[in-house]
């Protein structure tokens, strides 16, 4: 007996292909579509649109749509760079310069952020109890760090940290399977937001660095 958990009906090898080409071309939009929306949504939904917890829901989807574990890791880093890319591209044709070491920087969280939540992704689908709330906690533990850097080191953009902070928990304990499971990821959600909030702060340590 175990207690592995399968979310949904099993894949096959084409279907899983056609979901992580699906993933990857609908990551480079989704990056162009991020710089438009920064440009034409008011607060608090304008910096929403400026966040990181947003593009890794993408990587943990491409995580949980495909077969392999593997192929969730790869997929995860592809989507994260593609992402990227797209809003790089737009930012470019737009006629919107951007520092090289700021792409970088966004280049190496896409291959970290990208490998972490495409295996979430995974385990989320199809894995054992404690890799589905390591899973949860990690997606949620994202936005809800995020948010919280915003509300406290940001306090223009206090509306938009609880906007994130509310997603997070309810995402979280929403996709969570029994009570049981509500609970444990309950006290992961606490570490992994520990977590996510310095690497959130490294992150932007970087990034004001270069400017």
């Amino acid at each position: 007996m175990t207690d592995t958990v399968t979310v949904g009906h099993p894949r096959t090898p084409v279907s899983s292909w056609l979901m992580a080409t699906s993933s990857l071309i609908a990551a480079f939009w989704l990056g162009v579509l991020t710089e438009w929306a920064q440009g034409v949504l008011r607060d608090p939904f304008a910096m929403l649109a400026n966040s990181v917890a947003w593009w890794v829901v993408v990587a943990f989807a491409a995580g949980a749509l495909v077969r392999r574990r593997a192929a969730a890791v790869a997929t995860g880093i592809g989507v994260e760079l593609l992402l990227v890319a797209g809003y790089y591209v737009a930012r470019t044709v737009g006629g919107v310069p951007s520092a090289p070491a700021t792409l970088l920087v966004w280049l190496g969280a896409a291959v970290v952020g990208g490998a972490a939540f495409g295996l979430a992704g995974s385990w989320w689908r199809e894995g054992a109890t404690w890799q589905r709330v390591v899973a949860l906690a990690t997606l949620g533990g994202a936005f809800v760090s995020e948010g919280a850097v915003r509300w406290v080191s940001m306090p223009w953009q206090g509306a938009t940290g609880a906007v994130q902070v509310a997603v997070g928990v309810t995402v979280t304990i929403g996709l969570a399977r029994g009570w049981r499971q509500r609970l444990l990821v309950a006290g992961a959600l606490a570490v992994a937001t520990g977590l996510g909030f310095v690497g959130t702060w490294a992150v932007n340590e970087l990034l004001a660095a270069e400017v």
